[in-house]
């Protein structure tokens, strides 16, 4: 079984990735050279339209989680 990730520039899709990263950069490891902390925050903060300050990683976190499973259906599609 595999699966696909249908138009990945989709905000919700990178929600996904933003979310991950964030964890990441959370505990200390860069996941990219060219993502940074003040990066990830800005693309979060476009996707869920909040403002996020520095100290608001968990925050940022959790809104990206909320996005990823309010569509949690429509971002993977299974391939037979």
């Amino acid at each position: 079984m595999t699966w696909t990730i249908e138009n990945p520039g989709r905000d919700e899709v990178q929600a996904l990735f933003i979310k991950s990263a964030l964890k990441l950069i959370k505990v200390g490891i860069k996941p990219a050279r060219h993502l940074t902390k003040t990066k990830l925050m800005a693309k979060a903060g476009m996707i869920s339209g909040v403002k996020y300050k520095r100290n608001e990683i968990d925050k940022a976190i959790d809104d990206m989680d909320k996005i990823v499973q309010l569509h949690k259906g429509n971002i993977f599609m299974e391939d037979n």
